[in-house]
């Protein structure tokens, strides 16, 4: 089977980190993808018939409306679709844009070859995907963490917390547990490093800039500091829904993470803190800061966890053997282990040296 690719992606910076995390495991197996316009129908045709696509990536709404089915079915095309909320009641999760138009399942059932997944989980599917489960085999695929950028040039601490947060659409969670946390950490001297968008200044507090087209940087700013907070809007936690990016990005990348969902706990177990209200968070954070017994050691834990458990290649795998592509899915399966093992190796190193308390260069002409 050719080893060609379509991703028809979806607006947004979350969507984007999601994009970028299943394009890089593809191209690593060795897929060449392309990344089409998912406005633009016509280019997408064009790219399977020049190319011979043989996966298609998509999503609900724009993507779904570009898909030529004739053209899919005709070449074998196998897609793997991601679905948002779709009901009679017309419930969403966050945002009154992010529902699946209604016509959605007749389409990816005329699809000879079509998987359906959604990161929304399976306890509100009764509510939320209703019309999904009466249509389609539904599958949940939680987001995952990017091994392919998650390695950081060093895990020297820099800062006492770093958070990578974007709060336009979430001006209630600023106000009600970030802006007192930051502000008890300015009150009590210790440092902190915060980027996204420029709400950080409009609460007052210090903002060290976006992050959004650098994604590269993400893996030193949690590696670099000793807390890393992360917080969900109000309806995700209250109703346990989207478990985000960072919540694997965080401990993969070698950082310590206290987070107000505890659906977080279904995924990372102990490997990450669960604050439960606006003081518990806070003292966990301050706790974290100033407790660092055994900080290597839970360290070293989640990032094998994660490494092992939630990546993209782990998701890729769960794709490929639904669409009954075992042979993908092995490779996949065991690509991802040989990067799982090599990464947990490669941040030892830099824990390593931070244990010991001498720089990473340092170390490297030791052991020579």
């Amino acid at each position: 089977m050719n080893k060609c690719a379509l991703y028809i992606p979806r607006p947004g910076g979350t969507s984007y980190m999601i994009r970028r995390g299943y394009v890089d495991a593809l191209r690593h197996l060795g897929w060449k993808v392309y990344i089409a316009d998912p406005k633009v129908k016509l280019n997408c045709c064009k790219l399977i018939e020049d190319h011979n696509i043989r996966l298609i990536m998509t999503h609900s709404r724009y993507g779904i409306r570009q898909l030529p089915i004739d053209s899919i079915n005709i070449n074998n095309i196998t897609v793997f679709i991601e679905a948002l909320p779709l009901n009679n009641d017309g419930l969403t999760i966050d945002d009154p844009y992010e529902i699946a138009h209604y016509d959605e399942p007749d389409i990816i059932k005329t699809i000879n070859s079509a998987v359906v997944h959604t990161r929304i989980e399976p306890h509100l599917w009764v509510d939320y995907m209703q019309i999904w489960n009466n249509n389609v085999n539904l599958i949940h695929l939680p987001v995952a963490g990017n091994l392919l950028r998650a390695l950081p040039p060093t895990c020297a601490n820099i800062t006492d917390v770093a958070m990578i947060a974007n709060f336009t659409h979430r001006y209630k969670i600023m106000q009600k547990m970030i802006k007192p946390l930051f502000q008890r950490l300015e009150l009590l001297n210790y440092s902190y490093q915060a980027f996204g968008d420029d709400v950080w200044i409009k609460a007052g507090l210090n903002y060290s800039g976006p992050l959004k087209d650098d994604i590269d940087r993400i893996a030193r700013v949690y590696a670099t500091a000793y807390v890393c907070p992360n917080v969900h809007t109000e309806q995700q936690v209250r109703i346990q829904a989207y478990i985000n990016e960072r919540s694997f990005m965080i401990p993969l990348c070698g950082g310590v993470q206290v987070s107000d969902n505890s659906l977080a706990n279904k995924y990372l177990g102990s490997h990450c803190e669960i604050a439960r209200s606006t003081t518990d968070f806070i003292t966990k954070v301050i706790h974290l800061i100033e407790y660092r017994a055994e900080r290597f050691k839970n360290i070293r834990a989640g990032i094998e966890h994660v490494a092992n458990n939630h990546t993209y290649f782990n998701r890729l795998a769960d794709l490929f053997h639904a669409a009954g592509l075992l042979g993908f899915a092995d490779e996949a399966e065991t690509n991802g282990n040989k990067m799982a093992i090599r990464h947990c190796l490669e941040m030892d190193v830099r824990l390593s040296v931070e244990e010991r308390g001498i720089p990473y260069e340092q170390n490297i002409i030791k052991t020579t």
